[in-house]
């Protein structure tokens, strides 16, 4: 048996060409990166996971006496912090999270700021606290609206 030196010539035709590679390389890349793509997670699944963390503030329990309030602002800033930490690549969601962070941000200091007025017998103030701690609330209902419409689509 003989060993051949040249490629058989019916292989060394379907050889590619150097444009050939490179378009193949090319479409190569591109389908790993449009699977890549595919496999960041959905809306959907950003959309749980904020909701699932908001959801948090309704496990919280509401104090009975104005003390109880300095450990319900911890738990809103905890709550608050994990809002944040959620990577979110959906722009209109995002928006919303900044939001709802904020709004857990008001909320947190209307109730230290509550605490600090009833500390000072400030009836002003506890008004004042009081009001801020009702818009906090009205405004987290509306942001919350927003998400379940945005995540429903």
């Amino acid at each position: 048996m003989q060993l051949q030196t040249q490629f058989p010539k019916h292989l060394s035709d379907r050889l590619p060409t150097r444009f050939n590679r490179r378009a193949a390389l090319g479409a190569t890349v591109l389908t790993i990166g449009l699977v890549l793509h595919g496999c960041g997670e959905s809306k959907i699944s950003q959309c749980n996971k904020v909701v699932t963390i908001a959801n948090k503030t309704t496990a919280l329990a509401i104090p009975k006496d104005i003390a109880g309030f300095v450990p319900l602002a911890s738990n809103i800033d905890q709550i608050r912090t994990e809002i944040q930490a959620i990577a979110v690549q959906d722009a209109k969601l995002k928006e919303l999270q900044t939001q709802l962070s904020g709004v857990y941000g008001d909320t947190s200091q209307a109730l230290k700021g509550q605490v600090k007025a009833s500390e000072a017998k400030d009836p002003n103030a506890m008004n004042k606290a009081k009001q801020d701690l009702e818009n906090a609330s009205k405004k987290e209902s509306e942001i919350v609206d927003q998400i379940n419409m945005l995540c429903s689509k």
